[in-house]
C-alpha cells in the first residue's frame, strides 16, 4: 500500500500567525474565532463522538479551522486534508457536519427584528437616504452550482450558468434578518419569494411583524408590490414624473444595503462563489456562510474589500421585471404617500 507524505505541525503555525495572518487564512478575527467556538462548546457539537483508536479525533479548534478555510477559500478538500494531515473523507465528513449543524442553528443567528425593535431599524433605514418606514432590505443573487447533467436544465439561469438561488432581506447594518436558499437559478425572484415562509407569514398575518400601514420591506420590481412590500414605480409609457424619479433612487439607494450584503458573504467567505457539490449540502454552506456573516457583524469584524460588481456578484437574478396580476389598490395608495412625502 503507497503511502503518501504529508504535512505535520500546521496548528502549532496557526498559533504563532499574526492577527492579519490569521484573518487572510480564516477569514474572521481571532476574537470571532473564540466565540464561534465557544458556541460549539456550549451546544454540544460533535459531543456524541467516541475514540476506538486510530487516528486521534479532531478537536474542536481543528475543526473550526478547516471549516474557516474551506469556506474562506476556493481550495480543495484534498489541500486541506495534506495540510491538516486529515484523510480526505474526514476533512469531507467535518465540513458535511458543521456546516449542516449550523444550518440547523440559524435561528439563534438570522433573527427578523421584534417589534419593539422596528421603529430603530426604521430610523437607520431612514439616516442612509430619507426613505421612510424600511424595515429590512429584499433581493435575490445567483449562487453558482455545478449539478450533474440530468438536473442541468432547471438550474441554468438566464445567464447561461447554472446556479440556485438565495433570497435573503437585510438590515441597515448589513446583517441578514431572513435566509431562503435554495431554488433553482431558473426560477424568477417574485416566484422564489412567494413560496417562502416569510412571504406567507406577512401575507397572512403581517401585524405580528409590523404595522403594515407605517413600515414594509423594500425591494425591487422583480417583487410584487404589496402594502408591507414597497417596490420602485416601473416606466409603462415614457418617462417618469421627477416625483416619482426621486422615489426610486431613494428607494435604490436605501435597499443597496441587501446588494452590499451579498458582496460581503461573497468577498470573505469565497467558497459562495461556485459551489462543486450536491444541492443539500450547497444550501447548508451557504446558509452557514450567511451566519458566519451575522456573526462577524456581531463581533464587529468587518471586512468591505474585494470587488463589489454585480457581473462578479451575481446579484442581478432577473432579467424580466415583476408581472403585474391583480392589483393592489392599498398598496399603490401607500406608495404614493411615501412618494409625495418625498417631495
Amino acid at each position: 500500500m503507497e503511502r503518501h507524505p504529508r504535512q505535520v505541525g500546521y496548528l502549532n503555525v496557526i498559533s504563532v500567525y499574526s492577527d492579519a495572518d490569521f484573518f487572510k487564512h480564516f477569514r474572521v478575527t481571532r476574537t470571532t474565532f473564540q466565540y464561534l467556538l465557544a458556541y460549539l462548546q456550549d451546544n454540544n457539537f460533535r459531543c456524541d463522538i467516541i475514540f476506538h483508536g486510530g487516528c486521534e479525533p479532531m478537536s474542536l479548534y481543528e475543526i473550526l479551522y478547516i471549516n474557516l478555510q474551506y469556506l474562506g477559500n476556493q481550495g480543495s478538500l484534498r489541500l486541506l486534508a495534506d495540510k491538516f494531515n486529515r484523510t480526505d473523507s474526514s476533512v469531507c465528513n467535518v465540513v458535511s457536519q458543521f456546516c449542516n449543524f449550523m444550518f440547523q442553528k440559524q435561528r439563534d443567528f438570522i433573527k427578523w427584528p421584534n417589534r419593539e425593535g422596528i421603529p430603530a431599524v426604521s430610523r437607520a433605514f431612514r439616516r442612509k437616504c430619507n426613505f421612510p418606514g424600511a424595515v429590512s432590505a429584499l433581493d435575490g443573487c445567483h449562487i453558482p452550482f455545478h449539478p450533474k447533467a440530468p438536473n442541468q436544465v432547471p438550474y441554468r439561469n438566464y445567464k447561461k450558468f447554472c446556479s440556485f438561488n438565495l433570497m435573503a432581506a437585510a438590515l441597515p447594518d448589513r446583517s441578514f434578518s431572513y435566509v431562503f436558499c435554495g431554488f433553482p437559478g431558473s426560477v424568477h425572484d417574485s416566484t422564489v419569494f412567494q413560496s417562502s415562509s416569510l412571504f406567507h407569514q406577512l401575507d397572512t398575518e403581517c401585524h405580528q411583524f409590523f404595522n403594515q400601514n407605517s413600515y414594509h420591506i423594500i425591494a425591487d420590481s422583480a417583487f410584487p408590490l404589496k402594502q408591507w412590500l414597497i417596490t420602485p414605480f416601473k416606466k409603462l409609457n415614457g418617462r417618469l414624473p421627477r416625483s416619482q424619479r426621486i422615489f426610486n433612487k431613494k428607494l435604490s439607494s436605501t435597499r443597496m444595503v441587501i446588494e452590499l450584503a451579498f458582496g460581503d458573504i461573497k468577498n470573505r467567505f469565497k467558497r459562495c462563489l461556485d459551489i462543486n457539490t450536491s444541492i443539500e449540502k450547497g444550501v447548508d454552506i451557504v446558509v452557514t456562510c450567511c451566519i458566519l456573516h451575522n456573526v462577524c457583524i456581531q463581533q464587529g469584524d468587518l471586512f468591505y474589500g474585494g470587488k463589489l460588481d454585480e457581473e462578479y456578484l451575481n446579484c442581478n437574478v432577473n432579467n424580466q421585471p415583476y408581472a403585474v396580476g391583480v392589483i393592489d389598490r392599498l398598496a399603490e395608495r401607500k406608495r404614493q404617500q411615501i412618494c409625495d412625502s418625498l417631495q
